[in-house]
């Protein structure tokens, strides 16, 4: 969408794009994992192979431990991906992105959806992002205090942006704002041209960065600083606990995931990508509720957020035992 319909440049789209990467994968890479466990698994299980194993005398642990330990080698890898990788990449491309808004306000611009600059809030009935022009334009001018926002409707606007501010130029509208001396009175005022212009300070993109983007080295910093000020710090301790949590997921799926293939004793892809998307559901809600009360404060994090592992080992566990016992 951005290079076609927007104009932005291929290799700046595909910087983008890059960057995009690192913020999915660690919620792609469990499911590879559990998805591997099962295909692989479930076909030794349908053609005897692992009975064959049996016949020859040999333990199926014997067989068996090397998935586990690369599952838990790669969730040893992936605790600095999601802790300092992942966090960089959802920065960077958040700066980028605002980077390429702020430069051509258009961009991000559609007809009847409301778009928002600083304390603007704009709606216009049709674009063209050829001439930077709108008609039928309603622009909502919030302040800071609270009081009732200055409505402001236009035949025509042009929008128009530099490295410094960002200005909307307005032909024959219409103006009302409340009269702050006496609230119950409307001004209304009516004009041939009236000009916005807004200041974009250039370090906007970094003041809009989310905790979800920070490294866990400064996340930590930011909680000590917000207990000290005695405010709550349950989402971040959420957030902390999360990716840890979301790092151990490809060892917990892959336990689960060997011994569910067996003893479903049934191969196929198709057949082991359904029973995937299954335990992926009820693990991935258990995650989110589990934020959810996290964020809120009512459970300590490293509770709620490792319950679906946890029912993940022991589910796994105690298959994997059955499978020994056989």
């Amino acid at each position: 969408d951005l290079v076609f319909n927007k104009g932005v440049s291929f290799l700046l789209v595909s910087q983008m794009f890059a960057l995009f990467i690192p913020t999915v994968l660690p919620l792609t890479i469990p499911m590879a994992v559990l998805l591997a466990s099962l295909v692989t698994f479930g076909r030794l299980s349908e053609e005897n192979e692992l009975s064959a194993v049996r016949a020859a005398g040999i333990s199926l642990f014997k067989v068996l431990w090397i998935p586990p330990l690369f599952a838990l080698i790669l969730s040893m890898v992936m605790i600095p991906f999601n802790t300092r990788v992942a966090p960089w990449s959802g920065r960077a491309f958040r700066q980028m992105y605002e980077r390429i808004v702020s430069a051509d306000p258009l961009i991000t611009v559609e007809a009847k959806r409301f778009f928002s600059v600083k304390n603007i809030k704009l709606y216009a009935q049709s674009v063209n992002k050829k001439n930077g022009t709108l008609k039928d334009l309603m622009v909502y001018q919030v302040t800071p205090d609270g009081s009732p926002a200055e409505r402001i409707f236009a035949r025509r606007g042009v929008m128009s942006s530099n490295e410094g501010s960002f200005q909307l130029s307005l032909e024959n509208g219409q103006m009302q704002r409340y009269d702050k001396s006496f609230p119950p009175h409307v001004l209304h005022t009516s004009f041939k041209t009236y000009t916005i212009t807004i200041p974009m300070e250039k370090d906007d993109a970094g003041k809009s960065t989310r905790f979800r983007n920070i490294p866990s080295s400064e996340l930590r910093k930011l909680i000590g600083d917000m207990r000290s000020k005695g405010l709550t710090t349950a989402p971040l301790e959420a957030e902390q606990a999360l990716r840890y949590a979301i790092a151990f997921a490809p060892f917990a799926l892959g336990i689960v995931g060997i011994p569910l293939a067996t003893a479903l004793r049934r191969g196929g892809r198709s057949f082991s990508f359904g029973v995937a998307v299954i335990v992926i559901f009820v693990y991935y809600t258990l995650l989110i509720f589990g934020l959810t009360i996290a964020e809120k404060g009512i459970f300590p994090p490293v509770v709620t957020l490792w319950a679906g592992n946890a029912l993940c080992l022991l589910t796994g566990g105690f298959l994997m035992y059955r499978l020994g016992r056989q």
